[in-house]
């Protein structure tokens, strides 16, 4: 059963949170603002699981919520369009989905919000929406959210954000901010090994595991999505994916493998990792800033392969 005991390292969101329900002074609207994979959203839930637990059956509430059905709560996140249909990150991510355009919050979505604020709530005092990746939201749907913010009824807004500073200001002071901070290197190698996925025989040596949790920069979440992305790479590649060779045409062989082996998502977070090691290894500003360069190429549909080799042979030493 979820209680905040299951939330480890954000001691100040809870205390924040649990003032709230003692003192049954619940403000309209919250900003979850803290890196991603540190317990927002799980804490996201356990808070909405006190206020919609009306019934005092929470073991019913709780399972309501994990499956999203419960009838006084909306969840919104970043959808796509595909052929005109919108698709959530997470129907996309399930289905395997590439697609090249990034998923945005679109104000269909928050017109979704306003009917469903317009019922009065079934079960609960009130209605909840939820929105996650706000920050990811376009101008239309950003001016539209805050006219439903300053009048929410019997509404209360969750709004979830890696980059609170993206959200317009008259936004944020609408919203009482819950801090959610990155963890250190212990409390994530802590929750990591309670983590049951984390457990699987990965067959890594300690320091692909070492650096994992260093580029994971104390997110267990993150580091379950870097351990996922490196499992996934081709053990064959693994041992190549050297940015600086001596050698041009291994670098050009190298740009092949990397796009032939990768999607368009694998490269990105390929280079990511490179840039973080690049920084903790050597403070090589000149190569960070040369793979910054790649990445804007491959979201802007540069040619994969050609954009790897212009990169990979500027990096030749």
């Amino acid at each position: 059963m979820n209680d905040f005991g299951t939330i480890f390292g954000q001691d100040l969101a809870i205390k924040i949170l649990k003032s709230a329900i003692s003192q049954e002074h619940i403000a309209p609207a919250y900003l979850f603002s803290g890196p991603k994979g540190v317990g927002r959203r799980t804490t996201a839930k356990v808070f909405i699981q006190a206020l919609l637990d009306s019934d005092q059956n929470r073991e019913r509430t709780q399972r309501k919520i994990e499956n999203n059905n419960h009838p006084d709560l909306l969840w919104i996140e970043p959808s796509y369009l595909v052929q005109g249909k919108s698709i959530s990150q997470s129907e996309a991510k399930l289905e395997n989905l590439t697609i090249k355009a990034p998923p945005k919050i679109r104000l269909g979505q928050i017109k979704e919000i306003i009917e469903f604020l317009g019922k009065k709530p079934l079960q609960s005092q009130k209605s909840i929406v939820i929105i996650e990746d706000v920050e990811q939201m376009n101008e239309s749907a950003s001016n539209a959210l805050l006219k439903t913010l300053e009048e929410p009824n019997q509404g209360l807004f969750i709004l979830i954000t890696q980059r609170a500073e993206k959200l317009l200001t008259t936004i944020r002071s609408r919203c009482q901010i819950v801090p959610f901070k990155r963890l250190t290197i212990n409390q994530t190698n802590t929750i990591i090994q309670k983590i049951k996925n984390a457990q699987i025989d990965t067959n890594l040596s300690i320091q692909e595991l070492k650096d994992l949790l260093i580029f994971s920069n104390g997110s267990p979440g993150l580091y379950l999505d870097n351990l996922k992305f490196w499992l996934d790479i081709p053990q064959t590649l693994k041992g190549k994916l050297i940015m600086k060779s001596t050698n041009k045409i291994d670098a050009l062989k190298l740009a092949k493998e990397i796009t032939d082996e990768l999607n368009i998502e694998q490269q990105l977070w390929l280079i990511n990792l490179q840039q973080n090691n690049l920084w903790e290894k050597e403070n090589d500003i000149k190569s960070i800033t040369k793979l910054e360069e790649l990445r804007k190429q491959l979201l802007n549909y540069v040619q994969p392969r050609l954009a790897w080799e212009v990169i990979l042979l500027e990096l030749t030493v």
